[in-house]
């Protein structure tokens, strides 16, 4: 089965696909990675085939976690997020294309919900679709898609190529995007239930996590980690800081307030420059897998994949939520009882963080509670589960017919026709 996999995005985004193609890899299918460009390190690392989609935009992608960070709300204001997803919308034409090129021949395509290219793929060749939620989509079969602004802001980024293609436009793109052949979530079933309401094509698999085996840490990170009692780990991981010396410096306060060792993960270089001691390591990208085990606590923004790392750890959190689903997860983790309550990056002090701290390192329930979820989460096997469903939905549907050219896809209506009638059948075999 030649299975092509692609998402857009920060790390975040993209580490749970490389754990699906190395699971798939490992039952003996072809996965084939068709993702931003810059994740081709990654792919390669794991001896993965990859193909670029689309333009680099990571400097898109900061620029809109800056102002989402600075100000929330502007997420309320349609002109500037049109403005913010201007490049987003000038790259979608190539994403499209480069996508449709890398699934001739595909059996299926399995894709994050932050790729729109992917549903227009489906939607003109039936190519076998699946979508795959990583982050926190809301308690309904969808999800809300955003505050209406934002709504309206993704239908002006999307909905122009879905006409200029011959497909009808969707009032809810986020929403309506979603696969209506099988929908995977890779969330754990202990942090948060599937909804009485989902479809029968919705399906809570268990996280997808990366085993990276094979990764070893440096002699003197390693030398730290055992000179003393496990260092409190913080990091942001994405999220961006006007001032990143004064966030360290109040990150690292608060740390010898509360009589802990510090393990910093530092984003900007700047930072170099801080003074390393006995109690504090100032370090780059290292795999959550293998870090957070070892902290005595975790604090962070509240990003999907890294408050899921979390738990499956075992340790208490502290999460500074900064933007997006990260109040969402702050909040669940507060209510599993495993994390002190949540402390949105606008309120954060050298203070306020030191007494999080105490929460989260000083209530024997908390650490507890913490443990014992971890050992939910670690028995789970995500990827397992959503390969086998995959599996199972190309059995059941077939390979795809060959895709047609892009001056076939918009000018032959009959055959279009033809093409989206089969999907609406498939849908209704679900």
């Amino acid at each position: 089965m030649k299975a092509v996999l692609t998402n857009f995005g920060t790390r975040g985004d993209i580490q749970p696909f490389l754990a699906l193609a190395v699971e798939l890899r490992r039952h003996g299918h072809q996965p084939l990675l068709a993702m931003p460009p810059a994740a081709a390190g990654d792919a390669s690392r794991l001896g993965l085939d990859f193909v670029p989609v689309g333009p680099d935009l990571r400097s898109a992608q900061e620029t809109i976690n800056h102002s989402m960070v600075a100000a929330p709300s502007v997420t309320d204001s349609t002109a500037q997020l049109l403005s913010l997803f201007g490049p987003l919308a000038e790259a979608l034409p190539r994403m499209f294309e480069d996508l449709r090129a890398a699934c001739r021949g595909a059996h299926v395509l399995i894709s994050g919900r932050m790729q729109p290219a992917a549903r227009m793929v489906h939607d003109l060749t039936q190519v076998p679709f699946v979508s795959v939620h990583v982050e926190h989509s809301g308690g309904t079969a969808g999800g809300s898609g955003g505050s209406p602004a934002f709504q309206e802001a993704v239908r002006a980024t999307i909905n122009p190529l879905r006409t200029r293609l011959g497909l009808p436009p969707f009032s809810n793109p986020l929403v309506e995007g979603n696969s209506p052949q099988l929908v995977l979530f890779a969330n754990s079933r202990h942090v948060r239930q599937a909804p009485a309401d989902w479809p029968s094509h919705y399906h809570l698999t268990g996280y997808f996590f990366l085993e990276d085996e094979a990764w070893a840490p440096p002699a003197d990170l390693a030398a730290f980690l055992e000179a003393g009692a496990p260092p409190v780990v913080l990091t942001f991981g994405s999220m961006p800081s006007e001032e990143p010396e004064a966030l360290a410096a109040l990150l690292l306060e608060s740390c010898e307030r509360a009589g802990r060792r510090a393990l910093l993960q530092q984003g900007p270089a700047s930072l170099a420059h801080l003074p390393r001691a006995d109690s504090v390591w100032l370090a780059g990208a290292l795999p959550h897998s293998w870090l957070f085990p070892r902290a005595a606590c975790v604090v962070h923004h509240g990003g999907a994949g890294t408050t899921a790392s979390a738990f499956r750890a075992g340790v208490p959190q502290v999460i500074i939520p900064h933007a997006y689903d990260q109040f969402v997860w702050a909040d669940l983790a507060w209510q599993l009882g495993c994390a002190a309550p949540p402390l949105p990056r606008a309120q954060l002090s050298a203070a306020r963080l030191t007494e999080a701290l105490s929460t989260a390192l000083g209530t024997p329930q908390a650490r507890q509670n913490a443990a014992h979820l971890g050992e939910k989460v670690r028995a789970e096997q995500g990827v397992v589960r959503a390969r086998q469903l995959i599996e199972s939905l190309v059995e059941r549907v077939g390979l795809a017919p060959e895709s047609p050219s892009p001056s076939e896809a918009v000018d032959t209506a009959p055959r279009r026709k033809a093409l989206l009638q089969r999907r609406r059948t498939l849908h209704e075999d679900e």
